[in-house]
């Protein structure tokens, strides 16, 4: 389902490896808590569900539960399944009675268009379309041409939400929410785990993550920021207690060697931003971090920047083309003091 990979965020081990085996195991025997994982592929990604819980067997049961939901709501969101109210749209320029979660998803879409001056943009469909066609079939960029009709499509005012109906206004318009469903989906998961009694857990998506409480030994949910540029080096490690996080780069799916050409374009240019390799976003929501991390990498460095220290509850890390680190001023907070 991704539009964009996601810069590999991945959650650090809940327990410290400097712990030791033996003492984790008697801090789990003193809690008497168990760590429950389970690991289902979805969206196009991995899809890890981690809770705390005193009783292994329903938490077996509630992590179930809640990938039973992630995959209803996948179905509804996806644009690559046939038959899905996205699929149906785009092929046909409407769809009616859709679901209410759509209408939701699509809505919140619009309003991050609106939020980011367009730098956050659904109907940036066409223009994946061309790139992804161009550098398969013939190993080389869409014509200036072919581009232009591209960008012609492109636009969240030509969508039409109303009553029971969403349309799209331009004939050969399509919708991706590719950049912001899986955040949504995320959300919902950590929604449903917390109704089935679960208060201390971790959903990570492919990088796009949201916590509750607390890890196995009391503190905050570890999570690594991967440099873009070296797979095993991090930036960084912040900690969650209750926030969200998403990251979007440049490297993950790129056309051209040097990743200039890459899966995220800017929706008001058609073009790949030149000036930045990554972008991390904590929040409140994942969905929230989904599309503004996305949104931010196109903006670039100061106008991004600019926008997280407007917003309220967001704090960013953001990478250039030349690796430096730009963080904002809130982030502090959330760095852990030990990387290890």
């Amino acid at each position: 389902m991704d539009r964009r990979q996601l810069l590999r965020v991945t959650a650090v081990a809940g327990v410290s490896v400097a712990l030791g085996g033996g003492l984790v195991r008697a801090v789990m025997q003193r809690a008497r808590l168990r760590q429950v994982r389970e690991t289902r592929s979805l969206m196009g990604t991995l899809v890890v569900i981690t809770v705390v819980h005193p009783d292994r067997d329903a938490a077996r049961q509630i992590i179930a539960n809640t990938f039973v939901e992630m995959e209803r709501l996948e179905d509804l969101l996806s644009r690559h399944r046939e038959g899905t109210p996205i699929w149906s749209l785009n092929q046909s320029g409407v769809v009616d009675s859709p679901p209410p979660e759509v209408v939701e998803v699509i809505q919140r879409a619009l309003e991050y268009s609106t939020m980011t001056a367009g730098a956050f943009d659904i109907t940036v469909t066409p223009l994946i379309d061309v790139y992804e066609s161009s550098y398969s079939e013939r190993g080389v960029p869409p014509s200036d041409q072919d581009l232009s009709r591209a960008l012609a499509l492109v636009g969240s005012e030509n969508v039409t939400v109303e009553s029971g109906r969403i349309t799209l206004d331009k004939p050969g318009m399509g919708i991706t929410l590719d950049g912001i469903a899986k955040g949504y989906i995320v959300d919902r998961a950590a929604a449903v785990l917390a109704e089935q009694g679960a208060e201390r857990v971790l959903v990570d998506a492919g990088g796009d993550m949201s916590s509750a409480g607390e890890s196995l030994l009391g503190g905050g949910w570890r999570i690594a920021i991967q440099d873009p540029r070296a797979r095993d080096r991090r930036l960084g490690v912040v900690e969650l207690r209750g926030e969200s996080i998403a990251t979007s780069g440049d490297y993950m799916q790129y056309f051209t060697d040097d990743m200039s050409t890459h899966h995220i374009v800017d929706p008001r240019t058609g073009a790949s931003p030149k000036h930045t390799s990554s972008v991390t976003i904590v929040t409140s929501s994942a969905m929230k971090a989904d599309a503004l991390a996305t949104a931010v990498l196109v903006l670039g460095p100061e106008e991004g920047l600019s926008l997280i220290e407007r917003l309220e509850d967001v704090e960013g890390m953001i990478v250039t083309k030349e690796q430096d680190i730009i963080v904002s001023r809130g982030l502090d907070r959330f760095l852990s003091t030990n990387s290890e």
